[in-house]
């Protein structure tokens, strides 16, 4: 509910409603509309994460930019595609959540985005990044082209790794 009507938009009982549950109910489990919107926060990183480290671990120990990349981007996307509730959940309501909420959110996002930064790193002392390029800048392009294919995919379309071939292309190549 969260990903179609927005957090600002969704009422804790259209929540209780949805999971045929009385709205009294839902105070068990979440103690506020912010602490359940934490819990969504929380594991869409979650799944970010845990699907990047499985493409990382499949890597071998001092991999390359170029195969980093193409991991980090596989497990982004693959994680994004397969939970597009959640991923589209964060996109949509980063602007209207609670401070809060945004605070708690921020130690497991920043940590992700740690791993991002780190690989920027290499690709800048294995010479992929030119150094002109603003790293940080080249970062949220790729994490915001990533994201936002949540609300585009089509499963019936491309596969995910056809999607993760182009991505990787264009990041490594651009559209020469």
């Amino acid at each position: 509910m969260f990903s179609r009507q927005g957090y600002q938009s969704t009422s804790l009982k259209e929540i209780a409603a949805a999971a045929d549950m009385k709205a009294g109910s839902l105070y068990y489990h979440f103690a506020s509309k912010e602490a359940l919107m934490a819990e969504v926060l929380d594991r869409s990183i979650q799944f970010i994460s845990d699907t990047v480290a499985e493409e990382i671990e499949e890597l071998e120990e001092n991999y390359t930019f170029e195969s980093g990349l193409r991991a980090f981007i596989k497990g982004h996307l693959s994680a994004i595609l397969k939970h597009p509730d959640y991923t589209t959940t964060t996109i949509r309501n980063n602007g209207q959540i609670p401070k809060a909420v945004q605070v708690i959110a921020h130690t497991k996002r920043e940590h992700y985005e740690k791993q991002w930064r780190q690989l920027m790193v290499l690709g800048r002392q294995e010479s992929f990044i030119r150094p002109d390029l603003d790293e940080q800048l080249f970062r949220l392009m790729v994490l915001g082209s990533l994201n936002w294919s949540s609300v585009w995919y089509n499963p019936k379309g491309q596969s995910i790794d056809s999607l993760v071939k182009h991505f990787t292309q264009v990041f490594l190549n651009g559209c020469r």
